[in-house]
């Protein structure tokens, strides 16, 4: 068996092709509108995320707003080869803190439509579990860590780049479809 050849067309090195489990992302891509509520009964609260694929589809980049919070964050999902799984690192417009030394790292996993996100290791008891309704454009479900967490309803505003087509090859070279956000 011959190595393939990953070589562009100037005689250089090219990039590898993304790993087929960045497909799983696919269903996420999007603008979303958030809404939810601690679990001890706090304040209600509402926002947007866009998730868009960076040009070679290694990475869907997640851009969180929750409105009257002047604080943005950036996530950026990936493929981890070493540990064999989605994984992503989150960056905050407040920069370190008291919790995250320099980003916030999470593991993701898809099955069907069950979506669980784990912060800091896989199995971590901070995490969150939920449901996507890939009908409806909803992903329901809730964050939980000890002493503490919230319910979340992300509804879809827009369709997904690779909508259209059979296989959403778009999105996965870097045409977010929504436009700049």
């Amino acid at each position: 068996m011959t190595e393939p050849d990953h070589t562009d067309r100037a005689g250089g090195p090219s990039a590898p092709e993304p790993h087929p489990k960045l497909r799983e992302l696919d269903v996420l891509e999007g603008t979303w509108r958030l809404e939810g509520r601690d679990l001890d009964g706090g304040a209600p609260f509402t926002g947007t995320v866009t998730r868009r694929w960076l040009p070679g589809g290694h990475f869907l980049v997640q851009e969180t707003r929750i409105d009257g919070d002047e604080h943005e964050g950036a996530e950026y999902i990936g493929y981890d080869h070493a540990q064999a799984m989605l994984r992503s690192m989150f960056f905050s417009s407040e920069g370190p803190g008291p919790f995250c030394s320099f980003a916030l790292e999470y593991f993701w996993r898809i099955e069907g439509d069950d979506l669980t996100i784990w912060h800091g290791s896989k199995d971590s008891p901070a995490r969150f579990s939920g449901r996507i309704d890939r009908d409806a454009g909803t992903i329901v479900g809730r964050w939980e860590w000890p002493g503490g967490g919230y319910e979340a309803t992300a509804t879809r505003l827009d369709e997904p780049a690779g909508a259209a087509e059979s296989t959403s090859t778009s999105s996965m070279t870097g045409d977010p479809g929504i436009g700049a956000s």
